[in-house]
């Protein structure tokens, strides 16, 4: 991509550089996120050669995780894998990316089916190699999916690459044991997720699901305001994903394998069984949900269901008619 200085302004104050193992050298221009209590983890846009690139200091234990990432699937195009690292400040630096989809998806409204599954499908594909090898991502969500893209001269959509990044939370699976603990974005979660028990693959199968419903419609399902939540918003998303894709299966009380999670599940299940009003899936229309035709529903509902054991594994789900 070319850079665009006059998008980053130079700030009368010059922040420090940055020397990587290449022996480059990064000079910070900006925040772009800031950490909310350890300054110290701000990840800033750096220049190199007048080139952008994002330099991000992490933990000593991420900088090892992350290595061992990248030792895995360095050579990986669909993965956002640092470039060049500084080991004794544990600062890792990334190629800088123009958006991610969360943004993209939000602000390009006019975005085609066409250009939502290619992006979904470079995404799922990712997630299917990772798995392949036994790792988990655990924050999938679109804000940690990149993309690079324009719109050209006919004022048409061109994607250049899209990326699956932030593998910050990652984890390779021993074993397959299952993970008992809430992880990433709330409302990116599966319903054991929302729990914290019995984590895994088809955990990651179920957030995208949602992370395809969300860029096919263009719509956040289970989006609640957080601002009038009088309780934490697990139990509120849960309701939703219940109302959903219910109805709540014994086999999804089995896997979370607590009694507390089970007496939530099933006083939930009981409000959403006794409201006659409630729409599952199923019954959602395209004129309310752009792009949700009967394809995309059949390939959501392969990665949705309640029962983790029943739903498709991420290679299958690649295969689905519906990217054709």
């Amino acid at each position: 991509m070319v850079f665009n200085r006059a998008r980053f302004p130079t700030a009368a104050r010059m922040f420090s550089t940055v020397v990587g193992h290449s022996g480059r050298v990064y000079t910070r221009q900006k925040v772009l996120q800031h950490h909310p209590s350890k300054p110290a983890f701000d990840i800033h846009l750096a220049l190199c050669d007048h080139k952008p690139f994002v330099v991000k200091p992490v933990s000593p234990s991420i900088f090892e995780l992350l290595k061992e990432f990248k030792d895995e699937f360095n050579h990986n195009p669909r993965l956002r894998i640092y470039v060049d690292y500084n080991k004794s400040e544990n600062i890792l630096v990334y190629e800088y990316f123009k958006s991610d989809l969360l943004t993209l998806v939000e602000n390009y409204p006019a975005l085609s089916i066409e250009a939502r599954k290619t992006i979904l499908k470079e995404v799922g594909l990712g997630l299917s190699d990772i798995h392949t090898k036994d790792w988990i991502h655990l924050d999938l969500k679109p804000n940690n999916v990149f993309l690079d893209w324009y719109v050209d001269k006919n004022d048409q959509f061109q994607l250049e690459k899209v990326t699956l990044g932030d593998m910050d939370c990652a984890l390779k699976l021993e074993d397959q044991k299952l993970l008992n603990q809430r992880m990433g974005n709330v409302m990116w979660r599966s319903p054991e997720g929302q729990l914290g028990k019995g984590v895994g693959k088809p955990s990651e199968v179920f957030s995208f699901g949602l992370l395809c419903l969300y860029v096919i419609t263009g719509v956040q399902c289970f989006h609640p305001n957080f601002d009038e939540l009088e309780t934490e918003p697990e139990p509120v998303i849960l309701f939703k994903l219940l109302s959903a894709f219910g109805p709540l299966p014994d086999a999804l009380v089995k896997h979370v394998n607590d009694e507390e999670a089970e007496s939530l599940l099933r006083g939930l299940w009981q409000a959403i069984a006794e409201d006659e009003s409630n729409e599952t899936f199923e019954q959602w229309s395209e004129e309310t949900f752009p792009n949700l035709n009967d394809e995309a529903k059949s390939l959501i509902l392969r990665m949705t269901h309640l029962d983790p054991a029943k739903r498709a594994r991420m290679s299958d789900i690649m295969m689905d008619c519906y990217w054709n």
